[in-house]
């Protein structure tokens, strides 16, 4: 698959999501094969562009809140950027504030 085209964001996506590599790409095949049929029925072919987005990001958003509701002060500009006023340790027992 090319670089920067929504079928290989689609396939990274999926990959994340369903935790196979093997079923990401029969999905994609199926979507394919179902985007080449419509254009030999005589459909036009449109190229929907590149999704943006991390699958990560989600996630990273769920675990910030747990922290806000935990108390901890955190500014959360991007899952890279993630900056706590207070420290925080984590252990067995779970999340200690300092």
């Amino acid at each position: 698959m090319k670089r920067g085209t929504f079928y290989r964001a689609k396939y990274n996506k999926l990959v994340f999501r369903l935790g196979s590599a093997n079923k990401a790409k029969v999905a994609i095949a199926n979507r394919l094969a179902r985007s080449i049929y419509l254009v030999m029925g005589g459909d036009r072919y449109r190229e929907l562009g590149y999704m943006r987005g991390d699958p990560h990001e989600l996630k990273v958003k769920r675990l910030v809140n747990q922290l806000r509701a935990l108390g901890v002060d955190i500014k959360h500009v991007n899952h890279q950027m993630i900056v706590a006023n207070r420290k925080i340790t984590v252990e067995k027992t779970g999340i200690v504030l300092e």
